[in-house]
């Protein structure tokens, strides 16, 4: 890595229905510097989809903002519910953090297993 920090954006976003966890959904290299990288991150958190299959227009979008680097998203959507014969709303959220890198290592490729070498690579270890 140069002398030159490098910036990311780092979205989180809640999964699962019951147990809540959060997970890494995106890590966005941002250039031009801390001060943009955070603009960048503000407008992630102001845009990021809080699932792949809802459209902007059905859903609300309250961005909370937790520190000078992170944010908080809560997207709420509704829904007739026609069983209940009322209107149903759900929320998920959206953790938005602007990140320096520090560190970083390869991941060592992955190598296929020795071959196990047949009949006669057996008989050899027994004697």
């Amino acid at each position: 890595m140069g002398s030159e920090a490098e910036w990311y954006v780092l979205v989180e976003r809640n999964e699962g229905s019951i147990d809540m966890e959060w997970t890494l959904r995106e890590k966005i290299h941002a250039e031009g510097g801390r001060e943009a990288a955070s603009a960048k991150a503000e407008e992630i958190a102001r845009s990021y989809p809080a699932r792949d299959y809802y459209s902007q227009d059905e859903t609300g979008r309250s961005v909370f903002r937790i520190s000078e680097t992170s944010w908080l998203v809560e997207v709420t959507r509704s829904w007739w519910n026609d069983e209940a014969k009322k209107a149903s709303t759900a929320s998920s959220h959206i953790r938005v953090s602007l990140a320096e890198l520090v560190y970083f290592k390869e991941t060592p490729p992955a190598e296929p297993p020795p071959a196990k070498g047949g009949r006669l690579g057996r008989m050899l270890k027994r004697g």
